[in-house]
């Protein structure tokens, strides 16, 4: 939809635009959002007026497999949405490539989404975004609460492809292309968000909409690829290959930085232990507790020492012999 507002954003269809991390980027210590100290290539913790979820950033042009991001994939489960009568809110969950630096100009992202209007109707679509340009909305899909949903985000140069299949139905996946110029696609880093998308103004000026109370949404089969000199590599959020990664948490104010009167509004969980998946709650609930790292697929761990083989045990008595049968009459 929009890149985090805390940072930078865009805006959206008729009201709503999903706009670049407005993550004003104000960073938190780790332990804001629940975690613990940062370990490896970790980020501290992070807050966002308008994105909650986790990010991972390429590394410089010179990175031997990250140089920049080729793809973004992960599945989820749409969840269903609460409405409130007199009370607009919209809800995205989407994967993308780029919008989270500051300096960023573009943003190719796909996902799906749950709006309430005025009136307390709840409605449910799938959509794809290349900003600077506005949402376009999936006519194609009709999305459901449940629907198994894969989305895929793939940059080839200037040619971005974005791949969108809703599994329940077992219906042919939405595909498109497009060749992005001025700006051309940034592909410098990969996220994976519930958003609250925003209202942007002509002189890009964003406003974060109300948010639909979605409950939950967890993030599976999360993964993204890069290229760089010595190859292409694909591997989960933390796979200690990419610079940088680390959990957004959607904060009131959040362009701001955290201040005294600010709540939060959607926090993410701790990632899995491969590292490939993780939650998003509406309000302020949350894993608490301290980090662990994780260990991305391909990290064996040792191997356990094998236990002393078990003693027979003593054989068992005999049983009594059968008695003797009684001979017949001579006749």
């Amino acid at each position: 939809m929009s890149r985090p507002l805390a940072r930078p954003s865009f805006a959206r269809r008729l009201a709503p635009r999903r706009v670049r991390l407005a993550v004003a980027l104000a960073l938190m210590t780790a332990a804001v959002a629940g975690g613990g100290i940062a370990w490896g290539y970790e980020l501290p913790s992070q807050v966002s007026s308008n994105w909650a979820g986790w990010v991972v950033t390429s590394g410089a042009r010179t990175g031997r497999l990250a140089r920049h991001f080729t793809g973004i994939t992960a599945s989820w489960v749409q969840p269903s949405g609460a409405c409130v009568a007199g009370r607009r809110s919209y809800a995205a969950f989407w994967v993308g490539l780029g919008g989270y630096a500051l300096r960023s100009k573009a943003l190719e992202q796909i996902g799906t989404e749950a709006d309430c209007s005025s009136h307390g109707g709840l409605f449910y679509y799938a959509w794809y975004e290349y900003v600077p340009r506005p949402p376009v909305t999936i006519r194609a899909l009709r999305i459901h609460p449940g629907d198994a949903i894969t989305a895929r985000v793939h940059v080839s140069g200037q040619r971005v492809t974005v791949t969108l299949a809703d599994t329940t139905d077992g219906g042919s996946p939405f595909r498109h292309t497009r060749t992005m110029s001025s700006p051309n696609p940034d592909t410098s880093a990969a996220e994976w968000i519930a958003e609250a998308p925003s209202n942007c103004v002509r002189n890009n000026h964003c406003t974060p909409l109300a948010l639909t109370n979605f409950g939950q949404v967890t993030f599976n089969a999360a993964s993204a690829s890069s290229i760089g000199r010595s190859g292409r590599h694909s591997g989960p959020i933390c796979d200690p290959v990419w610079h940088q990664y680390g959990m957004i948490v959607l904060q009131s104010g959040g362009s701001r930085g955290a201040s005294a009167d600010a709540h939060v509004v959607a926090r993410p969980t701790l990632l899995s232990t491969d590292g490939s998946s993780f939650s998003v709650s509406y309000g302020a609930t949350g894993a608490t507790g301290t980090t662990v790292p994780c260990a991305p697929a391909g990290t064996t761990g040792p191997t356990g020492t094998t236990g002393p083989s078990g003693s027979s045990g003593p054989s068992g008595p005999s049983g009594p012999s059968g008695p003797t049968g009684i001979t017949g009459p001579t006749t």
